[in-house]
């Protein structure tokens, strides 16, 4: 069988359909397109999501992503070459939930390379300016929550001025304070941090991770390092964090968590 011809140069025309296709099969509801175009160290940044550094990490905060099905009312697509293997295609589109009329018009910059003659998605930034339907004529925007923003602030003022700590994440390395990271998780070889304002696919194993964090993080099950500043809720078998999220305790420790947890949080 003759082997697949590999490019060895971006194809404007290419990537400006393969933009529109994964932005239609997103709206959809269906994500694996746009998985199958990332690559290791692709980086995602979007309004009301945090920053996400690598495949993995992306792969893993949107694979659960059940959004409303919504209509692609306008959109416009603009290539725009960086070299022989690179380019980059900026726009506009905009959407129109099906369910409750509610409207997003994201502007969007999507970056493309060619990585071994296969083309992959090494970068995005979606900026989403939300509407509601039109009442009496005026165009109302949704007004964000801020509540964890100021619980989030006033936690980081509170705390000394340390120095941010270097990560690597796949070929690049990235500057992180500590007191920002929510939790922390085992992935395979790699950990996944998860902060307040991104997610960080990191090289390190666990063991490495854990001798780089602070104190205040406590190890609540296998492979997770949470931080004990962003716990606001203890109950039976799970901790909940100032983000909504809630991790399991396993039933074999969990009286000594609790107890441990509770001498942290109360000294902290």
């Amino acid at each position: 069988m003759a082997k697949e011809k590999k490019q060895k140069q971006i194809n404007l025309e290419e990537i400006t359909a393969l933009t529109k296709e994964l932005f239609h099969a997103h709206y959809a509801g269906d994500l694996e397109r746009w998985f199958d175009y990332l690559c290791p160290d692709s980086i995602y940044l979007g309004t009301g999501e945090p920053m996400l550094f690598g495949g993995s990490a992306i792969r893993e905060h949107f694979k659960g992503f059940e959004g409303e099905a919504a209509d692609v009312v306008s959109e416009e697509y603009y290539p725009v070459p960086l070299g022989e293997t690179a380019a980059q295609v900026c726009g506009r589109i905009a959407v129109r939930s099906r369910q409750n009329q509610l409207g997003a018009v994201n502007y969007f910059t999507i970056g493309w390379r060619l990585i071994g003659g296969e083309l992959k998605l090494v970068h995005q930034h979606n900026s989403y300016e939300y509407t509601q339907p039109d009442i009496e004529g005026e165009r109302g925007i949704l007004k964000m929550d801020m509540n964890t923003t100021r619980f989030v602030r006033n936690l980081l003022l509170e705390q000394p001025a340390g120095r941010r700590i270097a990560f690597p994440s796949g070929n690049q390395t990235v500057y992180v304070n500590p007191y920002t990271i929510l939790y922390a998780k085992s992935r395979d070889k790699r950990t996944e941090l998860v902060c307040v304002d991104r997610v960080v696919s990191c090289n390190y194993i666990y063991r490495e991770l854990k001798e780089r964090l602070p104190e205040v993080f406590y190890p609540l099950r296998r492979g997770y390092l949470v931080n004990t500043l962003y716990i606001v809720a203890l109950r039976r078998f799970e901790a909940e964090l100032i983000s909504g999220i809630s991790i399991p305790i396993p039933a074999l420790t969990y009286t000594q968590v609790k107890r441990d947890l509770q001498e942290l949080i109360e000294k902290k």
